[in-house]
């Protein structure tokens, strides 16, 4: 299997009251993957844009989307941007729920989701 190499990107302002789950979450994903974290204004050809107009995944198929686009050695860039979504801007758009989460929120609970699939990957089970 090849390393799977992940990176998310946050659009918009950040604030502390997460930053603690945030951080642990960014070390467990790091130690199973190729993962950059970053905060940014441009979005990456090829990003997953989420998105509350995107399509709306179970965990499951949520890993297949991991699962596929690593066994292919792509590089999965996620993009976190604002509460209105993206519009216009082409790409692949998914959503964590039909619901509005604040940034760091979503971004706590896409990194849950990653490295869930993850976990999954390499053979461990992680309680649901």
């Amino acid at each position: 299997m090849l390393p799977v190499k992940i990176e998310v990107i946050t659009l918009g302002k950040s604030s502390r009251e997460y930053s603690q789950i945030i951080s642990e979450y960014e070390k467990r994903i790091s130690k199973l993957a190729h993962a950059r974290f970053a905060r940014g204004s441009k979005i990456p050809p090829d990003a997953i844009l989420l998105d509350p107009k995107g399509i709306e995944m179970s965990s499951d198929e949520f890993f297949e989307l991991i699962r596929k686009k690593s066994s292919r050695g792509e590089k999965i860039v996620f993009v976190i941007g604002p509460p209105e979504g993206f519009g216009e801007v082409q790409g692949e758009k998914i959503s964590l729920s039909r619901m509005t989460f604040q940034h760091e929120l979503a971004r706590l609970i896409l990194l849950e989701q990653i490295y869930r699939a993850l976990l999954r990957m390499k053979g461990t089970n992680y309680e649901k």
